[in-house]
């Protein structure tokens, strides 16, 4: 017998969202928003993590989900040693 399909393009509203998240989570995600919003001006890492007040680490990591996510418009940025030469 096979597993009965859902739909797993759900929408959530955003403020049941912010109620379903506690603050550390809501701030984080607000961070990872701002975070890829930085890399795509093809900020350095370095310059993000300032920025936002992260460690390199959690700028590194949103990278690399944004990087493969193909939901996730791709990103630039001048740090070559994360993700390779650019095709583009």
């Amino acid at each position: 017998m096979s597993k009965p399909t859902r739909d797993k393009n759900i929408q959530i509203p955003a403020d049941i969202l912010k109620d379903l998240l506690t603050v550390s989570e809501w701030r984080m995600l607000k961070n990872r928003f701002q975070i890829m919003n930085l890399l795509e001006e093809g900020l350095p890492i370095r310059k993000v993590a300032e920025k936002v007040r992260v460690g390199t680490d959690t700028v590194v990591r949103v990278a690399r989900m944004v990087k493969t996510s193909p939901k996730v418009k791709r990103i630039k940025t001048s740090t070559p040693w994360i993700f390779g030469k650019s095709d583009e």
